[in-house]
């Protein structure tokens, strides 16, 4: 399975894929193919110069984060995507289970790739489309299979509720910092900041995670190059209004 956030094409760089193999003779052969052509995503409707920015650290695991991603913050400080309020497979917040998990039992099985958004200590959401609370748990341990392509995530306690693959269940960071019980208004994940820039903070075991800058206020930005936003988001903010195609921070 491959992370969502390496879906996206990296042949920026012209000249990498323009030669091949010569294919006879003595004398090497050069064939150009041309490259692929890199378009930068736009953001901003106002000025960026203007805005104001912070630098941040990120979480490592998640990919390749697209500008303008919504982002939340771990109880480190290190920022992550923002899980938005509708399930999607496309949210690279969300790591999806591979097995159903009953109540009662302990371990969540998820891929093995996906398993390092996550870590040992992290207090995590469990959810799916069936269920209409979010369930708290603290990551005990993460047993990872190479072989198998799986990894078990075994928690502190007991689940109280049943998760179907069926239903895309799912696991995530909280981002909150509460530690209280939440419901489906604000589900645990709090939405901090608006990505500045395409930010790599790596994937699978050789993930080292990401610095880069993140969008405050002060700015006219297109509502279309945002990723993850939704209303719960805007609330979150707290500084955001709509002015279609644009979203204001003020």
């Amino acid at each position: 399975m491959a992370i969502p956030g390496y879906d996206l094409n990296r042949d920026r760089y012209p000249g990498l894929d323009r030669t091949r193999a010569g294919l006879g003779g003595s004398v090497p052969q050069q064939t150009i193919t041309g490259y692929t052509v890199f378009k930068e995503k736009r953001l901003y409707k106002s000025l960026r110069d203007i805005a104001l920015l912070r630098d941040k650290t990120f979480r490592s695991g998640y990919g390749v984060l697209e500008i303008g991603t919504v982002l939340a913050v771990d109880l480190n400080g290190d920022c992550y995507p923002y899980i938005p309020d509708t399930i999607s497979l496309q949210d690279v917040g969300r790591v999806f289970l591979k097995q159903d998990a009953a109540d009662t039992q302990t371990d969540i099985v998820v891929d093995y790739y996906e398993s390092f958004k996550l870590a040992v200590g992290d207090v995590i959401k469990i959810t799916d489309d069936g269920s209409t609370t979010f369930e708290n748990g603290t990551i005990d341990s993460i047993a990872r299979d190479p072989a198998t392509g799986l990894a078990t995530i075994t928690l502190d306690g007991n689940l109280t509720g049943a998760f179907a693959v069926s239903d895309d269940a799912n696991i995530y960071l909280k981002g909150d910092g509460t530690g209280v019980a939440v419901d489906a208004a604000n589900k645990g994940s709090l939405a901090a900041y608006i990505l500045d820039m395409e930010v790599d903070t790596g994937g699978g075991p050789v993930a080292k995670g990401g610095y880069g800058s993140v969008l405050m206020s002060n700015a006219v930005i297109y509502q279309d190059a945002c990723v993850g936003m939704d209303a719960q988001a805007i609330t979150d903010l707290g500084n955001v209004s709509t002015d279609n195609p644009y979203y204001i921070l003020r």
